[in-house]
């Protein structure tokens, strides 16, 4: 496959990672996915996997809040599993590259979002005051391609075709400051990613299985994959459980109930 035809394919990819916003969010636009994705067209998906997978830990933390905005997730995760595989660099390179290009693109994101998306907008008005909910829902669709799904393809594209010493000097133009920023946040983003996940999960009916995961791999020695299946066996049956309780305390409530109305 030459590279005429794997930057075609990987600009489609980006193209479709939008679609996550679209779909209830499947994780299409998550480097885990597109990751994978960019390894199977580049003809390695294990190394896909594997760098989605370190870049997916690096921007795990990276979630739009309020008006402040992310590196471009996408962007970052295509470009930076497809150079990493086409140059043969490890996981630090895929991460050292994806944050440059990820901001670079969220410039280029926000300004298509300020000058075109409101052409869009203001016909979309003009629609909802007609009462025409099909060509409103038309501007809506239009809209999102034109801003965030055509651009954000051509430029995955044309970064990978014209390859890595473009990039280079496009990301040299940046000032020093701002790519040692880049830089330090690529080694903190990681622990920021797992931090912000456990504040969302670590409860205290649930602390008590990462202490023994931990023991289980730090200890025993036990893999991966067996602590997986033996969690997994372990959900099972503390599921289990408690759905019996649940159907007991509902019986004796139920049987308490029939007694009153003696």
């Amino acid at each position: 496959m030459n590279t005429l035809t794997q930057s075609i394919l990987l600009a489609l990819i980006t193209a479709l990672a939008p679609a996550d916003w679209l779909t209830g969010t499947s994780n299409l636009s998550r480097p885990l996915v597109t990751g994978a994705l960019t390894g199977l067209v580049l003809g390695d998906l294990k190394t896909g996997i594997i760098m989605g997978a370190t870049i997916e830990l690096a921007f795990m933390g990276a979630i739009t809040i309020g008006a402040s905005r992310p590196p471009d997730v996408p962007a970052g995760g295509v470009l930076g599993t497809a150079f990493a595989i086409s140059t043969g660099k490890g996981a630090g390179f895929a991460i050292t590259l994806a944050f440059p290009v990820a901001a670079l693109y969220l410039i280029i994101d926000n300004l298509l979002t300020i000058v075109i998306l409101p052409i869009f907008l203001k016909k979309g008005d003009k629609y909802a005051e007609q009462g025409d909910s099909r060509h409103l829902s038309r501007m809506n669709m239009y809209g999102f391609i034109t801003v965030k799904c055509i651009p954000r393809a051509v430029f995955v594209g044309l970064a990978f075709y014209l390859g890595g010493p473009v990039m280079t000097k496009l990301l040299n133009m940046i000032p020093d400051f701002v790519q040692n920023g880049i830089n330090v946040a690529a080694g903190i983003m990681p622990a920021l990613g797992f931090a912000l996940l456990l504040e969302m999960i670590l409860k205290k009916n649930v602390a008590i299985y990462f202490v023994l995961g931990f023991a289980l791999y730090s200890y025993l020695k036990i893999p991966i994959l067996g602590i997986s299946i033996f969690a997994f066996c372990l959900m099972y049956i503390v599921l289990h459980l408690e759905n019996k309780i649940d159907a007991n305390k509902l019986n004796n409530n139920q049987g308490g109930d029939d007694d009153n109305e003696f």
